[in-house]
């Protein structure tokens, strides 16, 4: 008894001559499998589909929404052109490119190595009192003392400590005066009085 092997076309089962030699489609990507798949096919079956496709441009897109789910698509690029509407796409990817390079180039500036930062005025009404390293200038400081009920509404609307008039620590870094307590009203809050 003999066996004959016959080979077909995985798509329509149609013999595969062993004088016209098979093509292969190779399935690289596909959401419902992880690895490629290959399949033995004729070339007549699959050329159709091709043909053209040399002259068509493909543009692969990541599309990223606002739960994080990301997805790549393929798209043809004439296609992708019809998504911009206030402008010629190929303007609309040149404005994106320049500002994507600037923000880099923004992040990426140094000055002595070490990155520029803003320069905050803390003598003005928005920033005074709160928290900073380095020195309490005088304009500061006598912001602070002229405005501090205003200057410590701003601090508590922001969460941020406020200035107490009554810390020594305090008192003397922005020039408070510490209210003085006399005898009588220590005793009245329950201090032991002195004798």
């Amino acid at each position: 008894m003999a066996k004959i092997t016959i080979n077909v076309s995985d798509l329509t089962h149609e013999p595969i001559d062993e004088e016209q030699p098979a093509a292969q489609l190779i399935v690289e990507h596909h959401p419902d499998y992880q690895e490629p798949i290959t399949l033995d096919v004729l070339p007549q079956e699959v050329e159709r589909v091709f043909a053209g496709q040399e002259e068509q441009q493909y543009v692969v897109l990541r599309y990223v929404p606002q739960n994080g789910d990301s997805r790549q698509v393929v798209m043809l690029l004439e296609e992708f052109n019809t998504l911009a509407t206030v402008s010629d796409m190929q303007k609309v990817l040149e404005a994106a490119k320049r500002n994507q390079q600037q923000e880099q180039r923004g992040r990426g500036s140094r000055r002595g190595g070490r990155q520029q930062r803003q320069r905050i005025d803390y003598a003005s009404a928005e920033h005074a009192g709160e928290p900073h390293r380095g020195r309490i200038t005088d304009a500061e400081r006598e912001y602070v003392r002229d405005h501090l009920p205003e200057v410590n509404e701003r601090l508590k609307a922001q969460g941020i400590r406020e200035i107490d008039p009554t810390d020594p620590e305090m008192s003397e870094r922005y020039g408070l005066r510490q209210p003085l307590i006399d005898d009588s009203e220590a005793e009245g809050e329950g201090a032991i009085p002195s004798r």
